[in-house]
């Protein structure tokens, strides 16, 4: 174990041989050099790690909101259910409700292609959003041709079943 009291003997010595005027000078500096190293060691670097974390704190609050975004709409999807199979029969009852006809209604696996002449589109695009929403049916390829009367078309839709993934 060192001798403090050895160390510190020449340095009471060194002070006592100083004046007044040059003890005060000394400690001034000393104030300083204190002041300096912990400024330099402590300080310093918090105020430059706060000004970091103020600056990259609205991206990763950002980040942040989109991740529980994210986890939300994966929760709502895994407690989706899986819609009911299409079948000839619901789909000419959508197509009843949406006061249509079909001219031709064809179901093969997850595709559907649809043709009708003569009926309202309003009624077409109600139709098509029921199956978007009821039986996951998205429109692959459309062909719709206006009829000289308002809100009347021919078109022939080729649909398909989304995945669930």
């Amino acid at each position: 174990m060192p001798d403090f009291r050895a160390m510190i003997e020449p340095l009471a010595a060194f002070w006592n041989d100083r004046n007044r005027r040059e003890q005060q000078g000394l400690a001034v500096a000393g104030a300083v050099v204190a002041f300096c190293l912990v400024y330099g060691l402590l300080i310093d670097p918090a105020l430059t790690g706060l000004s970091k974390l103020e600056k990259t704190l609205p991206a990763l609050r950002q980040q942040a909101a989109e991740v529980q975004m994210l986890a939300r709409q994966a929760g709502e999807q895994a407690n989706v259910p899986a819609p009911p199979p299409v079948t000839q029969a619901s789909l000419e009852a959508a197509l009843a409700r949406n006061g249509l006809k079909a001219e031709s209604l064809s179901l093969s696996g997850d595709w559907v292609k649809a043709e009708f002449r003569g009926v309202s589109f309003a009624a077409t695009v109600n139709w098509l959003d029921e199956m978007q929403k009821t039986a996951r049916l998205t429109v692959v390829e459309a062909n719709v041709e206006a009829e000289d009367r308002p809100d009347t078309v021919n078109a022939t839709f080729s649909l398909r079943r989304q995945s669930h993934e």
